[in-house]
């Protein structure tokens, strides 16, 4: 051991000894305090003293000493823990013991609990028996006491008269006829049962009895109904209910009910009109309000309801059966006799007429079954309604079903199978004949309409031998499309180039037509088939639009443009018909995105499908349209060469006396020029963005061909060649307001050809080396310098062949073949500069 430590001389401060406590490093301790605390009596002392030099013993010495404290400290604290844990292990010892015994009371606990519960379960089941057994005795003894109960009023019956159901019925009122009407019901069921010889005048007696019963009750429910006694009403169906079901009460309640009889000659009126009825067969018009005698009748049928469904809960014990019949006459009489009269109406008028009628009852009647639904609190309807104190059981549906199911059967005969959009198809193909009258006669009238023809039924013939088509289009669209329907009434009909022009507003009302078309299926028919139906549309408006209305109109437009003479100007009116079918053409992709495409979504074929006819359809047009600017671009140049060809062999080569240089340029490039200038100005006005840059640069080019073969025909003066390079820069002028960068190259070469012409013969190697001309090959050169009238008498070939650079090519220097590959790719870079480029076009 080591030895104890000698008392320090020096006693620490009270203040100090209070720090060294426990009590002090309990909570948030801070030794930065602590060391404070320690030192702060010492420098207390030297503050006081007014020492200005640093002493560390006093220090030293409190913190030994405080040391020495805080090491006992510790020492008792590690004592005081060493005991604390000790004692804890006891007591967690004796824990362990006192949970398991309470653990081992528990389970005995719940093994009595679970004894004890399955006895309660025998017991139970013990009641159970017993009481089903009483019950059944019970019920015994109630049927023998009514067996007994019976066969005595079954026996008085035998012997002629019932003293004691007479006695029930006439003394023991209301309730007495009641259990009247109940035993006479048992007694009916018994005489079946009792088939006796001797029995013969009971069931005689019981048949009789009861005849009068329901006669006496049926004419005390006519006499109360008619009086509006409810108290009597409701007793009388109460007794005809226990009776035989008050299937007689409820008929002469509504039979005789003031509503059917008011409206039991439906037809025999005129059903009132709304304002601007005609409108309804005008497709353009809105559609016109449905007529005022419906919109009657459907209020007095919301006011009957209402009033009847009160009357009804207050008069029948069993309301929900009642007001069914009640709903089902209306509907199936007073409703379908009216419709059916307005639906004849319309029919008389026209198809879109019975088609617009039909949507708007429809629509009307939809409101009007809601409307209804909201008696089904006043009638307190239930599926199951077990009449209080009787023995008779009613079993009703809901309101809303039986609504439900009397709108369904009300329309199924307008609706069910194809009936609806074969109409609606019918309608549809009558309008789109009507408002193509004018066009359709045009086509068929121009050179006999035969081109027309054989487009309806190239057509009609893909329909067919579409599988997807076949299955779904009806026979009312294949006959409208097989043929033209009374091809005499077109070619009688006046008409004239107007007609056969495309109309963007026509194309908008087309689809308009459409949309209020597929808008009243969604209404009409069932959620499943709208894909289907909704494509069976389309697909008829994509046949009349894109089949005969804008092939119609591209393939006329072609042959227009076949037939030109190419002495004569072409007409660039075909370029508008192409700007008028991009704008149709946007119409229809539209009008495909917001009506069509949502509603083919749920069916992944109908929707592949639909898309595939819509591509077809743009893909088609936009290779008639790409044909028709083709054609009017073989036109475009076939004219530009007729101009061309009007050139005089003299017009380069002017004698003396013919001179004239203050004219701007000779008459052909006057006229190619100012044909180009309204080409563009109409092309502008057709096309946009690329197209206009497309077609322009493949007139062009090829036109830019045309001048150099052109140039190569003609012997050329000096004075000739100014006259030529003043045709040239008028070229040159009229392709420049194009704004087309590479065919200003082209047109710049052609100016720099042009000064070959007019450049003395010595100056001629260094205008051939510069610009343009430079980068073509001499032998592309040579035929434009030998149209010079003094190519000999100057001697211009000499001169070439001097410079070998002559027309036979043959080169006496070393570097043959590097100028034999210049020369290659001179020739390249010309026919870069005079090959035509032909461009495709896209409708945008």
């Amino acid at each position: 051991m080591a030895p104890p430590r000698m008392p320090r001389p020096y006693e620490l401060n009270p203040d100090v000894k209070a720090t060294l406590r426990v009590e002090s490093f309990q909570g948030s301790f801070s030794s930065k305090t602590f060391i404070e605390k320690l030192s702060s009596g010492i420098i207390a002392t030297r503050i006081k003293e007014n020492s200005n030099t640093f002493d560390p013993k006093p220090f030293i010495r409190t913190f030994e000493s405080s040391l020495e404290e805080l090491e006992k400290l510790a020492s008792k604290m590690q004592k005081h823990t060493i005991e604390l844990e000790r004692e804890t292990q006891k007591e967690e010892i004796a824990f362990k013991k006192e949970v398991k015994e309470l653990g081992s009371g528990f389970e005995n606990v719940q093994s009595t609990l679970e004894s004890l519960d399955s006895r309660i379960s025998e017991v139970g089941s013990t009641a159970i028996r017993i009481g089903e057994k009483l019950e059944t005795a019970d019920k015994q003894r109630t049927r023998a006491v009514l067996s007994k109960k019976l066969m005595e009023y079954f026996m008085q019956f035998n012997e002629g008269r019932c003293p004691t159901l007479d006695s029930l019925m006439t003394q023991q009122g209301l309730e007495g006829q009641i259990e009247a009407a109940r035993i006479l019901r048992q007694l009916a069921i018994l005489a079946k049962e009792v088939d006796l010889p001797d029995t013969q005048v009971a069931r005689e007696g019981i048949e009789k009895f009861r005849e009068q019963f329901e006669t006496d009750m049926l004419s005390s429910f006519d006499k109360a109904y008619r009086h509006a006694d409810p108290k009597v009403m409701a007793h009388c169906a109460k007794a005809l209910l226990e009776f035989n079901g008050g299937h007689s009460c409820v008929q002469i309640y509504v039979n005789q009910h003031d509503f059917f009889m008011l409206h039991s000659k439906v037809n025999e009126s005129t059903p009132m009109e709304g304002p601007n009825q005609e409108d309804l067969t005008n497709p353009i018009a809105a559609i016109p309000p449905i007529d005022a005698g419906l919109i009657k009748l459907y209020d007095d049928i919301r006011t009957t309801v209402d009033q009847e469904a009160e009357i009804i809960s207050m008069v029948f014990p069993n309301p929900a059966a009642v007001f069914q019949v009640f709903i089902q006459r209306v509907f199936g009489q007073s409703i379908q006799q009216f419709i059916e009269t307005l639906l004849e109406r319309a029919q008389a008028k026209s198809t879109l007429a019975y088609l617009r009628t039909l949507c708007s009852i429809h629509e009307h009647t939809i409101l009007l079954v809601n409307d209804l639904k909201k008696c089904e609190d006043t009638l307190k309807i239930g599926i199951n309604t077990n009449i209080k104190g009787s023995n008779v059981s009613v079993t009703t549906q809901p309101l809303s079903q039986t609504l439900d199911r009397s709108l369904d059967d009300l329309f199924v005969p307008f609706l069910e199978g194809d009936r609806y959009m074969e109409k609606e198809l019918q309608s549809l193909c009558e309008i789109y004949d009507s408002m193509l009258a004018k066009f359709t006669a045009y086509q068929l009238q121009r050179r006999g309409g035969n081109k027309f023809r054989a487009i309806i039924t190239r057509t009609f013939n893909q329909i067919i031998d579409s599988s997807n088509s076949r299955q779904t289009l009806p026979p009312v669209v294949q006959e409208n499309f097989a043929t033209v329907k009374n091809p005499e009434k077109y070619q009688n009909m006046q008409v004239s180039d107007d007609d056969g022009a495309l109309s963007v507003d026509l194309v908008v009302k087309l689809l308009k037509i459409h949309a209020e078309s597929v808008l009243r299926s969604l209404g009409l028919l069932p959620m499943s088939g709208r894909p289907k139906n909704t494509a069976i549309l389309f697909q008829l408006l994509t046949d009349y639009i894109g089949m005969r209305y804008i092939d119609a109109a591209l393939d006329s437009a072609l042959e227009d443009l076949s037939a030109l003479d190419p002495k004569f100007p072409p007409d660039l009116r075909p370029m508008k018909r192409v700007k008028l079918v991009n704008g149709i053409i946007h119409l229809i992709q539209m009008h495909f995105q917001t009506t069509i495409l949502p509603l083919t979504v749920p069916s992944p074929q109908v929707y592949r499908d639909t898309v595939i006819q819509k591509n077809k359809l743009m893909a088609n047009v936009e290779a008639k349209a790409n044909a028709t600017i083709q054609k009017e671009i073989d036109v475009i140049l076939a004219w530009l060469e007729t101009c061309l060809a009007r050139q005089r062999r003299t017009d380069f080569k002017p004698k003396d006396d013919e001179i004239d240089l203050t004219g701007l340029a000779t008459k052909p490039c006057i006229d190619c020029c100012e044909f180009l200038r309204r080409m563009h100005d109409t092309i502008k006005k057709c096309f946009d963005g690329k197209n206009i840059e497309m077609f322009c640069t493949e007139v062009g080019i090829t036109f830019h061909g045309m001048l150099l073969e052109h140039f190569k025909k003609f012997s050329i003066s000096p004075v000739g060649g100014v006259l030529l390079t003043k045709d040239i820069a008028k070229y040159q002028e009229s392709v420049k307001g194009w704004n087309i960068p590479s065919l200003n190259e082209r047109f710049e070469m052609l100016r720099q050809l042009g000064n070959v012409f007019l450049v003395k013969p010595e100056i001629l190697p260094s205008v051939l080396s510069e610009g343009y001309l430079a980068k073509v090959d001499f032998k592309s050169l040579y035929p434009y310098l030998q149209m010079r009238v003094d190519f000999k008498t100057s001697k211009i070939d000499k001169l070439f062949e001097k410079l070998s650079i002559g027309p036979s090519g043959s080169n006496t220097n070393s570097s043959s073949g590097a100028n034999t590959a210049v020369q290659a790719s001179r020739m390249a870079q010309l026919e870069d500069l005079t090959g035509a480029k032909f461009l495709s076009y896209s409708l945008r």
